[in-house]
């Protein structure tokens, strides 16, 4: 086996920085406006350009604030005037709105609240498309959600989670993902911008006026275009800044760590469809997305299950490289995990600049660090001392091993003998620490909703 034909390319445009628009354009034309989409992807085939007070489907939802954004959708909070609640509008771009899996599949899966994993599936309130000067566009709807796990650790001083929140969420979200692999489906993006946290309490009973003077009002900044042309009707006139409605993730309290799993447009059923490279973020990719030629399938999942997990519980990623080249990636997961499979550590050309031959890292090698920042040296710094200097209760010695005992299996490079979703479903740690807390979370739910 060797690299994949276009791995060479790609360590270079991520290396550089560089990387092309939707317009074919290496430069933007647009002046850069912080926190929000891409501008260039508001092209034909991009994103449909929005306002808040749209009415869509007719007049059955009015866009009130955004919520959020990723490389092939907008989404919004939007009053459905007809149910008189709160939801959430995901705007697909025209281009991945014909062959997205997501509306197929929520529909599918999103309605087993009762069966173990399935509540994290979010049901699919309504689905429509609408056509604008980009294209036409699927927009998928779904119950609104209060924050990702990424915004509530960004917001904090110390982006951690208490810890039997982080225990309950990591119960949740391995019970989800087991329950996807079920039913066949690889999610294929996991990570801790596509989990969300629930509104702990309706919010469907504010108005929209009210809604604003609790949570702040939309926050817009003009486009502009670099040359002075005038815009198109391809691109708003204003793009919004998501709205913040979530807190810190240390004030997240146990029984208010309900979490829903998004994004599944990178979704696939292995069965049926064979997929060779995954679009997980740089330091979560799987090896075999680079290193191996047959497609990707379930282990792929878990492998970037045991990475987010390990963020859930601690502060820093597993792997850690301040400019997440493929090479630099690569480089992580050897040293906390050793050498790779023969024929992987043999195509891999950059080798030599970070280790020898034996895998052990070489100083003398282009200045790189020699100090083995082992797995144990990373649980202590990325987790025991953030949770000790933020006065929490560091993992006990006990938990820790179970944890290990967990996550290791997760991570074995060969995917065909990495650990399944239901073999950490079952693991002492699940048993132990995982599963108890979900249990406590839902009897505090349960007796403050009663």
């Amino acid at each position: 086996m060797s690299l994949k034909a276009d791995e060479m390319s790609r360590d270079t445009n991520e290396s550089s920085g560089s990387r092309p628009s939707a317009t074919g354009h290496d430069k933007t034309q647009y002046m850069l406006v912080e926190y929000v989409e891409d501008l260039d992807r508001y092209c034909p085939g991009g994103y449909h350009p929005l306002q808040i007070g749209d009415d869509l489907n007719d007049g059955r939802y009015r866009l009130v604030d955004k919520l959020g954004y990723g490389g092939y959708s907008t989404i919004w909070l939007a009053r459905d005037l007809q149910r008189a609640r709160y939801v959430a509008v995901k705007a697909i771009t025209a281009d991945a709105s014909p062959c997205t899996p997501e509306a197929s599949l929520m529909h599918s899966l999103g309605n087993s609240p009762s069966t173990p994993g399935g509540e994290i599936i979010p049901p699919l309130l309504d689905e429509f498309w609408v056509t604008g000067p980009n294209g036409k566009h699927k927009c998928i709807v779904t119950p609104p959600a209060q924050m990702s796990l990424f915004d509530a650790r960004e917001a904090s001083t110390f982006g951690l989670f208490q810890p039997k929140v982080a225990q309950s969420i990591i119960a949740q979200i391995i019970r989800g993902v087991a329950f996807l692999h079920s039913n066949d489906i690889v999610h294929g993006d996991l990570h801790l911008g596509n989990i969300l946290v629930q509104f702990p309490e309706s919010i469907d009973s504010y108005s929209t006026l009210e809604l604003y003077d609790k949570f702040g009002e939309p926050e817009l900044e003009a486009v502009v275009r670099l040359d002075g042309i005038p815009l198109s009707n391809a691109i708003p006139t204003h793009v919004f800044i998501p709205g913040w409605f979530g807190v810190r993730s240390d004030e997240i309290a146990l029984g208010k760590e309900n979490i829903v799993l998004s994004d599944f447009g990178e979704s696939f059923n292995p069965y049926k469809i064979p997929k060779f490279f995954s679009k997980s973020l740089p330091l979560l990719q799987p090896p075999e997305a680079r290193f191996s030629d047959e497609p990707l399938s379930f282990a792929s999942d878990i492998w970037t299950l045991a990475c987010t997990i390990w963020e859930i519980i601690g502060q820093r990623p597993l792997f850690d490289a301040f400019w997440a080249t493929a090479d630099r990636v690569t480089a992580e997961q050897v040293e906390v995990l050793g050498l790779l499979p023969a024929e992987w550590w043999k195509n891999w050309h950059k080798r030599l600049e970070w280790f020898n031959e034996e895998g052990e890292l070489d100083g003398t090698s282009r200045g790189h660090d020699s100090v083995h920042r082992t797995w144990d040296m990373r649980f202590d710094y990325s987790i025991q001392k953030p949770r000790a200097e933020a006065g929490l209760e560091i993992v006990t010695e006990r938990e820790r091993r179970a944890f290990e005992a967990m996550l290791r299996p997760m991570l074995t490079f060969r995917p065909g003998e990495r650990a399944t979703a239901q073999q950490a479903l079952h693991s002492e740690w699940m048993k132990g620490w995982g599963q108890p807390a979900l249990e406590e979370s839902r009897s505090i739910f349960h007796s403050v909703k009663g």
